[in-house]
């Protein structure tokens, strides 16, 4: 917490920079000078503590950059007339987004995907990536945001080198207040150095991530760009005087660029494609995705991301997507195309989505097209899909949600419900270990799909409405554990360990449930039901059957969850070690057998 009030306090009147003469002109100082104000020397103590860097280390890759930043931008302020626009914003400006970005950088396992021992060996070189992106996202803005005057009457171009003498500075009117970002990469090498981008560039998956983030490639930036994005707006609430306490949550940002993600994200990571029983075709039009599988897998990675605004009916996400011109209507207008697929001897007659190939690729990064055919067919009058898709939503809905102001309210009551849920299971982590990483469980997501489907069979088998039985819950729950689609020990995890034991965490394991099987959360608690009427769980010391525990961390705060407590057998494969989370507790203590 001590980085938040470093950057929750003010500029004092010490920290001023200002040394103009009478006729406005500024005169450059040192990198050593500019970073010498009482603030700034926080800020750096700030950048120094959230990394576990030996001090020559620091020095070299972390400081001297500092310092041929300072350099560059000397005093120029970071806008005109918008945020940190003083003699020196623009130094504040990439000092403050280094420590939100730090900041935020802990609550992620990095490199993503990675053994403990590979996260270990390069964990704090992500971490100087991420200051190196949070200084130079907005470097280019001293290039084409404005004009720099000498005093000897020329002018100057920070791709010249360091202000040589007195400047003034005039913004450019009628500026291209984007071009900035695809100038950054210009005057990289000018701040972080060679040796800086010879470590980096030994992580080649984490330098691209890097001069993605800096050059405006958000859409590849990954977790890098996410965290500068962040850390930007949060520096920015900071200098117009709004709140920056709740930077360690996700911005808020339009469903349709949430969606975009989450289809990139499944149709790259998650799903097969161009073979026999897989989930996704691409042919030389256009990716064609089977549907109702792979859409209830974009709304299940958007729910564990605890996204906001998901519609809880498919028909109304198919709406939504369509709305947004992210898949193409079939020549009746509606969503879903009725299709029949063949490769070699095998065929099938399919319900798909139709995607814009350039939504999830670019350039040469296209798979090489399926093999076999992909033919849109006609079902016919009163066939599956025959309505178009703002038909077919009234249609479910009168059958399976009425569509009633009380259902509305409802709704809505069960969105905010979830989002109330997700902050408090959010907190786990960072209340538990203070924001390291270090500390926590490893968190590893599978890249392709597992040929063990049987979760996925039970997708297939549920109706819209109709809830499935505790036997088919309790066959998701251990295909989500094995496959790691579900959580385990997370920050949002519906699973924890606890006690030699595994605490299922309630309600909302049950809701995620009927919103992957059915599409809305309608049903949770009869499931919620059927599943304890198998009596795989422990009761507690007063016969109930719901068990709370205790989060407590270093930091002293505490949180509680509640759920069942069921044996680790009957949820994991036998033989799988399974680690305690060490940063809870059971609250009444444990169990009698």
């Amino acid at each position: 917490m001590r980085i938040l009030n470093v950057l929750r306090g003010r500029r004092s009147a010490t920290d001023s920079d200002s040394v103009q003469d009478d006729a406005g002109w500024e005169s450059p100082r040192t990198g050593a000078e500019l970073l010498a104000t009482p603030y700034r020397q926080q800020l750096i103590r700030a950048i120094q503590e959230s990394t576990s860097l030996t001090a020559p280390v620091f020095e070299a890759y972390v400081k001297e950059p500092l310092q041929r930043y300072a350099e560059r931008v000397q005093l120029l302020p970071a806008s005109e007339s918008h945020h940190h626009s003083y003699p020196g914003g623009m130094l504040d400006h990439g000092l403050e987004t280094c420590v939100f970005g730090l900041r935020l950088r802990r609550q992620h396992l990095l490199p993503p995907k990675e053994s403990p021992e590979k996260q270990s060996s390069t964990g704090e070189l992500w971490s100087v990536a991420v200051i190196y992106a949070c200084l130079l996202h907005d470097i280019a803005k001293v290039i084409v945001d404005v004009d720099i005057h000498l005093k000897s009457g020329r002018r100057w171009c920070l791709w010249e080198g360091i202000i040589p003498d007195q400047y003034r500075v005039r913004y450019i009117k009628g500026r291209d207040y984007f071009l900035h970002a695809a100038v950054n990469p210009l005057l990289c090498k000018e701040v972080i150095g060679n040796a800086g981008l010879e470590w980096l560039k030994s992580q080649p998956e984490l330098f691209g991530l890097v001069m993605y983030a800096i050059s405006g490639h958000s859409e590849r930036s990954g977790v890098v760009g996410e965290i500068v994005s962040q850390a930007d707006r949060a520096s920015v609430a900071k200098s117009l005087g709004g709140k920056v306490s709740n930077i360690d949550k996700a911005p808020r940002e339009s469903l349709q660029s949430k969606l975009k993600g989450a289809i990139r994200h499944i149709v790259t990571e998650k799903i097969r494609l161009n073979e026999k029983g897989a989930q996704g075709f691409v042919t030389s039009e256009a990716l064609w995705l089977v549907t109702p599988l792979v859409p209830r897998e974009i709304k299940s990675y958007l729910l564990s991301h605890g996204i906001e605004g998901v519609p809880s009916n498919e028909s109304r996400l198919y709406d939504e997507m369509q709305s947004h011109g992210l898949i193409i209507e079939n020549p009746e207008g509606r969503s879903v195309w009725k299709c029949r697929v063949k490769v070699g001897e095998w065929g099938a007659d399919l319900s798909m989505l139709k995607v814009h190939k350039s939504l999830v690729w670019s350039g040469d990064e296209e798979p090489e097209v399926f093999s076999g055919r992909v033919e849109a067919i006609d079902v016919g009058e009163g066939g599956k899909g025959s309505q178009p898709a703002r038909h077919q939503r009234q249609e479910q809905e009168s059958s399976d949600i009425p569509a009633t102001e009380e259902n509305s309210s409802e709704l809505a009551d069960s969105s905010r419900a979830e989002v109330i849920q997700d902050e408090l299971e959010a907190s786990i982590l960072d209340i538990a270990t203070g924001g390291d990483e270090k500390t926590a469980p490893r968190l590893e997501w599978q890249s392709r799909r597992s040929s063990e489907e049987g979760a996925e069979k039970v997708t297939c088998q549920a109706s819209p409405g109709q809830p499935s039985s505790g036997e088919d819950f309790l066959a998701w729950l251990r295909g989500g554990l094995k496959t790691h689609k579900i959580l385990m020990n997370d920050s949002k995890a519906l699973v924890h360990a606890i006690d030699g034991m595994l605490l299922v965490v309630s309600p909302r394991v049950f809701k995620r449930y009927c919103q992957e099987v059915s599409g809305e959360e309608k049903g949770w608690k009869e499931v919620q039901d059927s599943f304890q009427k198998l009596k795989l769980h422990k009761k507690n010391k007063d016969g109930g059957s719901f068990h709370k525990v205790k989060v407590v961390g270093p930091n002293k705060k505490s949180s509680t969850l509640s759920g069942y407590l069921v044996g680790k057998d009957d949820l994991v494969e036998e033989g799988k070690e399974v680690f305690d989370n060490p940063f809870i507790d059971l609250i009444g203590g444990k169990p009698e057998e």
